[in-house]
């Protein structure tokens, strides 16, 4: 790569920013402003995370566990070596465009549909999976992306080379026949083998946050108004995401806090408003406290329902709130008890005891008979005396033996079953327990709410009002105003029912049925006894019970509520903390970026009487949004959005943008930019030939433009050896790639233009046709320097060191490109002399003494000659 004779315009480095962790910057802060501890302790909680942060409020210590993010970016600065492009948009057969890989420009060009803007997209949708030209469009815009004319094979290649490493990496993204633009098949490979992407290089991250692409659809969103966009692009390379999370960590973690007290608040009103309708003393005295101003005393309101209730006396009402209670087991359980009762008795009595007994005694003898044979061996039957005791016969005994054995275990089993299904009906009609409508202490059953199970888990008993009451029959229907005498009457028919049901048959059949028959007796009084019960306890209720049920809801709610305010103040305590903290931080950190764009501002702007001021960050959540403060002619305007041209905005969008991907922290050494001259009139167009030669200073720039004032700019303001590349577009998308102003080619045809005029004495035009062509030959040397160095793995900055250190002389710059040593410099001259021939050996002396000789009569043969050199260097 050339080093320009004359040096770029002189501009400030690229911004730098602070780079401490960010945990020590808040300790710091949190130390220097004296943050009380309580605030200080959710503050790292919730930068920790969300289990240190809970743990927190519940009174812990934060681990404050904030260690680097696992996806590192390589140390490496990353260049860009070539783009290869097959079928994809306007490029049909495949073509590469080559890319030196270090700081400079590569200025594309061509006309529009020429076929240029496919290889920005090309290397842009390599490494990301997408394009900016297509986000945030319907369907339209992602079609058409395959070439119509040579639709296979599509590919995109993309060779990245990287700082000290030989190997370059490799970005390959193809398509077969019929896949649609997601499904494209993605290959990674570097000097560690093969990648399923780009992350697992740790470059998916830096893709993010430095987006090393810049398009005209990206620009296109300042003007669009997209504020959060902005805001969120500039904000996400700060390095404050975690104070971001912490903060939503902290609104998530108030949010439950905010909404207890609101509802408890909320509810007081509501409920004393309740309690004032109320016609019970306890009601009043309770609504008069939740009505007065000021926190509520919560312990006299609970004195107040702690009040014992004068019942003990009223045995009816006592009684009645006992048969609400009362529960029993439902009829389809008990019917269903019954059924398994005559399944059981059908089962044993399949199973003859006598037969079972006498089975029980064969089987004894078989057994004593087997064992008398196992001691004895083959003999005559001891009992009978007329059969033998031999082989057959034990075979036969011993099938006989297990078929009794089987009978028994069955009979056995059946009996046990049976037995069992007869304690649990015993256990359930002993259990019914009827209160006492006399003394009403009685014990009762078990809870309503909460029956035991039959065969499983116990239903809710019936509360049919209407069954329960025909079940009874005659006047009882009714809840009579005379409540304790209803309840009575209802209580001898339950009471009436368990006697018969207790009656209990001995036999499990008549027991079955005895069930089928008088069980739902007992579930129907049951059920008429506790709605006679409920309606009972209506007419006496005033209402304090569910009242108190609620007040006491609300005062155990209201117990909590000091405790949930404290925390809630320290949530919003250390909320506010931080983000002004965030804020501060953010504004420092932005600083860098702002001056960088102000001093791209200044460059483009050109004759515009718009003054940019220091770009800042402002609001949060939906109302983020970057604030450009301008004055037009020295009079303050608020922000730039309203005043500027369009070629006003695209500059500020540029002004923006560049330093972004630029930013000292990204591994990307090269930005992209397609169509960056839009609505640019000649003065911008200088500006920005200006801040790109500037960023090429340190970074690889390259630009793909249809609008060729650009490359007339950089020539015309003589900003350094840009290369420039046309492509032109011929039928069924063959697509051409040809240098344009290649500076050995431009220095050379220079010196030709020169030799040949006449008009100038050849004394004149000699010395400065020799140091045009020493000026084509060292350009030539610097770029086979670059070449071979880069291939090897060498760092730029070194590449830059030994061109300049060689750049002393003309022998010692031949020699590092021969050679790759500039020491070299004394076998120059027999190396070109064997290698090229005594012309080019002429044409080396030449340039490096000046014209003499022969040369003065032919300044043109000396162009040719160092043409031959410069060739010959390439």
């Amino acid at each position: 790569m050339p080093i320009p004779r004359q040096p770029f315009p002189t501009t400030p480095a690229l911004p730098t920013r602070r780079t401490e962790p960010l945990v020590e910057l808040i300790f710091e802060r949190l130390t220097a402003e004296d943050v009380p501890d309580h605030t200080a302790e959710l503050v790292l909680a919730a930068l920790s995370g969300q289990d240190d942060l809970a743990a927190a409020l519940d009174g812990g210590k934060p681990r404050l566990d904030l260690g680097a993010p696992a996806d590192e970016a390589p140390a490496g600065r990353i260049w860009l070596s070539s783009i290869t492009v097959a079928g994809f948009r306007g490029v049909g057969p495949e073509r590469t465009l080559q890319i030196d890989p270090g700081p400079g420009i590569t200025l594309v060009v061509g006309r529009n549909g020429s076929g240029k803007s496919s290889f920005a997209e090309a290397v842009e949708l390599a490494m990301t999976g997408d394009s900016a030209r297509w986000a945030d469009r319907n369907s339209v815009w992602r079609t058409g992306w395959r070439n119509l004319h040579s639709p296979d094979p599509c590919w995109i290649v993309v060779q990245l080379r990287v700082d000290g490493v030989a190997r370059p990496v490799t970005v390959t993204r193809s398509w077969p026949l019929g896949a649609t633009l997601a499904d494209a098949e993605v290959t990674v490979s570097s000097e560690q083998g093969r990648h399923g992407g780009l992350a697992e290089l740790g470059l998916a991250r830096p893709l993010e946050l430095y987006r090393p692409f810049l398009t005209a659809a990206e620009l296109g969103r300042l003007t669009a108004g997209t504020q959060s966009q902005l805001f969120d692009a500039i904000s996400a390379i700060l390095g404050l995401e975690a104070i971001t999370d912490a903060d939503q960590r902290l609104v998530a973690a108030a949010r439950p806090f905010d909404a207890t007290i609101k509802e408890v608040r909320a509810r007081r009103g509501a409920l004393a408003d309740e309690l004032t309708g109320v016609a019970d003393d306890r009601a009043r005295r309770a609504a008069v406290l939740l009505k007065g101003r000021g926190a509520v005393d919560v312990a006299a309101l609970s004195a107040i329902l702690d009040e014992p209730e004068e019942v003990a006396a009223d045995r009816p009402l006592l009684l009645c709130r006992r048969l609400v209670e009362l529960a029993v087991p439902a009829g389809e359980e008990v019917s269903r008890l019954a059924e398994q009762i005559r399944e059981a008795s059908a089962e044993a009595q399949r199973h003859d005891d006598g037969r079972s007994r006498a089975a029980l005694r064969t089987a004894e003898l078989f057994r004593l008979a087997i064992e008398h044979h196992e001691d004895a061996g083959d003999s005559p039957c001891p009992v009978c005396a007329a059969g033998t005791l031999d082989g057959d016969w034990r075979n036969a005994a011993s099938a006989s033996l297990a078929q009794l054995r089987d009978r028994g275990l069955a009979a056995q089993s059946a009996a046990a079953r049976l037995t069992a299904l007869l304690r649990q009906a015993h256990h359930l009609i002993d259990d019914l327990t009827v209160p006492d409508g006399d003394a009403a202490e009685a014990p009762l059953s078990q809870p309503h709410t909460a029956a035991p199970p039959l065969d499983g888990p116990r239903a809710e008993v019936p509360r049919d009002e209407a069954h329960a009451a025909k079940a009874l029959a005659g006047p009882r229907a009714e809840v009579r105003s005379d409540g304790a005498h209803a309840v009575k009457a209802s209580l001898d028919d339950l009471r009436g029912a368990v006697v018969a049901l207790r009656r209990v048959p001995a036999e499990p059949a008549e027991l079955a049925a005895h069930l089928d028959a008088r069980y739902p007796a007992v579930v129907a009084a049951v059920g008429a006894a506790r709605a006679y019960a409920e309606g009972v306890l209506r007419q006496r209720d005033t209402g304090w019970r569910r009242a108190a049920a609620e007040l006491r809801g609300w005062v155990d709610a209201a117990a909590g509520l000091p405790e949930r305010e404290a925390t809630l103040a320290r949530v919003k305590a250390a909320r506010a903390w931080l983000k002004s903290t965030a804020a501060q931080l953010r504004n420092e950190r932005v600083a860098p970026f702002a001056e960088h764009s102000q001093r791209i501002w200044a460059q483009l702007r050109q004759e515009s009487n718009v003054e940019l001021g220091a770009m800042s960050l402002e609001g949060a959540n939906t109302r983020r949004r970057v604030v450009f403060p301008v004055s037009v002619d020295g009079a303050d305007n608020g922000t730039a959005l309203g005043v500027m041209s369009q070629g006003e905005m695209h500059a500020l969008g540029l002004a923006t943008f560049l330093p972004r991907g630029c930013a000292p922290e990204s591994p990307f050494r090269f930005i992209v930019v397609d169509d960056p001259v839009q609505s640019m009139d000649p003065a911008k167009v200088d500006g920005l030939a200006r801040v790109l030669a500037a960023l090429a200073e340190q970074r690889q720039v390259v630009v793909f433009t249809h609008d060729t004032r650009l490359p007339d700019a950089v020539r015309r303001l003589d900003l350094g050896q840009a290369r420039i590349v046309e492509v032109t577009r011929a039928e069924r998308s063959v697509v051409t790639l040809r240098p344009g102003s290649d500076p050995v080619i431009r220095h050379l045809d220079d010196a030709y233009a020169l030799s040949r005029n006449e008009e100038i004495p050849a004394e004149v035009r000699g010395p400065v046709v020799a140091e045009l062509c020493r000026s084509a030959v060292e350009a030539a040397c610097h770029r086979m320097v670059w070449r071979q160095r880069v291939a090897r793995g060498v760092r730029h900055d070194d590449i830059e060191v030994a061109i300049v250190d060689a750049s002393r002389r003309l022998t010692t710059t031949l020699a590092l490109a021969l050679f790759d040593d500039a020491d070299r410099g004394g076998d120059v001259l027999g190396c070109l002399g064997r290698r090229y021939g005594p012309r080019v050996v002429a044409a080396y002396k030449a340039c490096r003494e000046g014209v003499h000789g022969a040369y003065l009569a032919d300044l043109p043969g000396l162009v040719a000659d160092a043409c031959l050199l410069a060739e010959a260097l390439r």
